[in-house]
């Protein structure tokens, strides 16, 4: 079959016939034999194309690992044979599931407690305990949310689920677990204030919400451990020993702030009651009078001390003798209530 340079012709083209026209040119012959190679699948390829190698399907080294380990197992049971028969014995106790390596592979995990026979070559037993574990994170100093340093200390109570994660997809898995604790124990704490004079959210009143955002926080991170959380608790709170002193007085004044606001709340009351009950007994107080009676009671009551009561020594013209009468069994009632008892 004729040949065109490297393609090849399925259809060659015939001798020039003498009695047919002319041909035009070699580039509309060129043109012509290139379109019937691109019709052509055949053509499209040329005689000293290569097509390309297929490697062999040889076995891969894996694969001979694959293939060699159950051999080596097996002439090891036999040269060992008392040894294999009586050191491949595996005993599992409650609440606890092992995980069975075979030459680094995962080969199963015993879960049911008693004894189990599994082929001690090539084996590695990685043992977790399911009971419910406890751990404390210890006391840390780490800024609030405004930025005063605070003494922080938790106990988290967590058990894993997951026997394969715990064993295969973290190094130390109980370690990891504490470190994210002590993380996520940081992280929550900066961001609330110790405590709150405006109702805000804080570490001091609302230690539920805190634990429970704690607790959500931790379980995100420690589901790659297999690990489920049941508690996050804080247990130490206080502020750091370069400021208690200072935040100390701080809570000292709030408290005799607080305390006073009480006693003033209800010595108006007191006062507001004492001169109501006098007006429904008929005793009539002259503004004057009114006045002075409601600014000794706020004085005995609002005093710390022991009041020492006085009375104004005035002329019989303008003396009322009833009124002084009152007034003198009122402030000696008073004075009574007010002394305190010695033992």
């Amino acid at each position: 079959m004729p040949r065109r340079g490297n393609i090849r012709l399925t259809n060659p083209i015939p001798p020039h016939d003498p009695a047919s026209p002319p041909i035009k040119s070699a580039r509309i012959c060129q043109e012509t034999v290139l379109q019937r190679a691109r019709s052509n699948p055949i053509a499209r390829f040329p005689y000293n194309t290569r097509m390309p190698h297929t490697p062999s399907s040889a076995p891969s080294q894996s694969d001979t690992g694959a293939n060699f380990e159950p051999i080596l197992t097996l002439v090891l049971s036999i040269l060992f044979f008392p040894l294999t028969i009586f050191g491949s014995w595996l005993v599992v106790h409650p609440q606890e599931e092992a995980v069975v390596l075979n030459w680094g592979k995962l080969s199963k995990i015993v879960k049911n407690p008693g004894i189990s026979w599994v082929n001690l070559w090539g084996r590695k037993l990685i043992k977790i305990s399911t009971k419910q574990q406890a751990i404390e994170v210890h006391r840390t100093t780490v800024a609030d949310g405004n930025g005063n340093p605070i003494v922080v200390a938790a106990v988290v109570t967590f058990r894993f689920i997951d026997s394969r994660k715990a064993a295969l997809d973290v190094q130390d898995a109980q370690g990891f677990v504490k470190t994210q604790a002590m993380a996520v124990l940081k992280q929550v704490a900066s961001r609330y204030p110790y405590e709150s004079t405006t109702h805000q959210m804080c570490l001091k009143s609302e230690t539920e919400v805190v634990a429970r955002e704690m607790r959500d926080l931790l379980q995100s991170k420690v589901e790659l451990a297999g690990a489920e959380i049941a508690s996050f608790e804080l247990s130490d709170l206080s502020y750091a020993p370069e400021i208690a002193q200072s935040m100390l007085v701080r809570q000292q004044a709030q408290a005799l702030v607080d305390a006073r606001r009480v006693i003033v709340d209800g010595a108006v009351q007191i006062v507001h009651h004492a001169v109501e009950l006098l007006g429904e007994h008929g005793h009539k107080l002259a503004p004057g009078e009114e006045s002075r009676l409601v600014s000794n009671l706020l004085t005995v009551i609002c005093g710390e001390s022991h009041v020492q009561p006085t009375y104004s020594i005035q002329s019989s013209e303008s003396r009322d003798p009833a009124a002084e009468e009152g007034m003198r069994k009122l402030l000696e009632t008073i004075a009574k209530n007010t002394t305190p008892k010695t033992s």
